[in-house]
């Protein structure tokens, strides 16, 4: 779907009827339905899922991408689909079929892409340090955190512009121009699109409620870390979220996670290590 010519400046109803539009995104296509249906089975087939994925080249290549990020510490280990999928476990390969089929993740934009990966490895970080089961998922959380702007960007780009010019000019945040300029704002396009998929809770409120992470009912700790791991890769300056503010966490959730001054040097330590590696991987790819 393209958006049409981008309003007039003020014509908020044009652009509240654009926006509208992001809802009609496209079915899951065949292939990646057959995928997340053998994914979702409680025998899954990894071998079955991996052989459907390899007649993908695009979405074979991003699930070794992720497979082999910073994010597991296996950077150039992980040679095939099979034992990828093994790594990632299904519930994450299901979320990368999702939205590697419906959308390219990438915000053609400088930084935004950074702000995820960032999101993702600080979220890694401090899910491991919690001693969280299954951190892997909470990272892919933090890397589709923003997938809201994506949709914006992706669906209605003239939109996705004028909220990146109005948080610029009137010096707020980005998601404070969506709500003045849209009526809504990319946590709420996420959850249009992530409840479609049928995500587990720990993904779809840490997604969906990331901005405010009291909201979060099936997954509260989960989210408080997606929170948390936004909030301070804004602080550190890594990637672009499309404004220059530093958003404070919540007190409710710094508190969930029980953070003291001495744990965040340690989970900031193990941040610089894995950016780097992240870094590097992307400054290969680019």
């Amino acid at each position: 779907m393209r958006s049409a010519a981008r309003p007039a400046p003020g014509d908020l109803a044009q652009l509240r009827r654009l926006v509208a539009q992001v809802r009609d995104l496209p079915a899951l296509p065949g292939l990646a339905a057959r995928i997340v249906a053998v994914l979702e089975r409680e025998d899954a087939d990894l071998a079955e899922a991996a052989a459907l994925i390899e007649t993908d080249q695009v979405l074979a290549a991003q699930v070794l991408r992720v497979a082999n990020s910073a994010f597991y510490g296996l950077s150039g280990r992980i040679a095939s689909v099979e034992q990828a999928l093994t790594v990632l476990g299904t519930t994450v390969s299901r979320s990368l079929v999702y939205a590697t089929s419906m959308l390219d993740l990438r915000i053609g934009r400088r930084g935004f892409w950074e702000h995820a990966v960032g999101t993702a490895v600080m979220a890694g970080a401090l899910a491991r340090w919690r001693r969280l089961d299954r951190p892997e998922e909470i990272s892919a959380a933090g890397l589709l955190h923003d997938l809201g702007k994506v949709v914006l960007f992706r669906q209605a780009p003239e939109l996705f512009e004028a909220v990146l010019d109005d948080a610029r000019q009137q010096r707020r945040a980005f998601r404070e121009s969506e709500r003045a300029l849209l009526g809504t704002d990319h946590a709420e396009i996420a959850s249009w699109l992530v409840g479609r998929w049928r995500l587990p809770p720990r993904l779809h409120d840490a997604v969906v409620y990331h901005h405010e992470p009291e909201r979060s009912r099936a997954a509260p700790l989960e989210t408080a870390v997606v929170h948390v791991a936004n909030s301070l890769v804004r602080g550190y300056g890594y990637g672009y979220g499309g404004d220059d503010l530093v958003p404070s966490p919540t007190a409710t959730a710094w508190a969930r996670l029980g953070l003291e001054r001495r744990d965040i040097h340690a989970v900031l330590d193990a941040f610089e290590r894995d950016i780097a590696a992240a870094h590097a991987t992307m400054a290969a790819e680019a």
